[in-house]
């Protein structure tokens, strides 16, 4: 009896990057890079998955005012989560009311499993 899966594909590891979370507020989009190539530019609601080997990886989140980045080492067959928070902090609502716009800090947070939050806008696709 055999699974339908191959050496090669038990062999991978996976990421995924989720933007669902209840407290974001939102606002601005949230770069994505894994080991310097793009991964995704995700907005409110957002969840992507990708495909890679196992091993040591850098995982780097911005959203052009706060930049995060995140050394891992994934195992055969491993699937790391994690999810991206825009939120508000210090100073976020008293500067947008003076000036416009306020500074929005980031939370990358690594989780034990995926939830689909509030957003229900789920897309979650591989890239390879």
């Amino acid at each position: 009896m055999t699974s339908g899966h191959t050496h090669s594909e038990l062999a991978r590891a996976r990421i995924t990057v989720n933007r669902q979370a209840p407290r974001d507020i939102g606002q601005r989009e949230v770069f994505v890079a894994l080991d310097g190539k793009e991964f995704a530019i995700m907005r409110y609601g957002d969840v992507v998955t990708r495909e890679t080997e196992p091993g040591p990886h850098l995982l780097r989140v911005h959203n052009t005012m706060i930049w995060k980045k995140i050394e891992i080492e994934l195992q055969p067959g491993e699937h790391a989560h994690f999810t991206v928070v825009n939120r508000s902090g210090w100073g976020t609502y008293a500067m947008a009311a003076v000036l416009g716009a306020g500074p929005v800090y980031l939370d990358v947070e690594r989780t034990t499993d995926f939830e689909e939050g509030p957003a229900g806008r789920r897309t979650n696709h591989i890239a390879r």
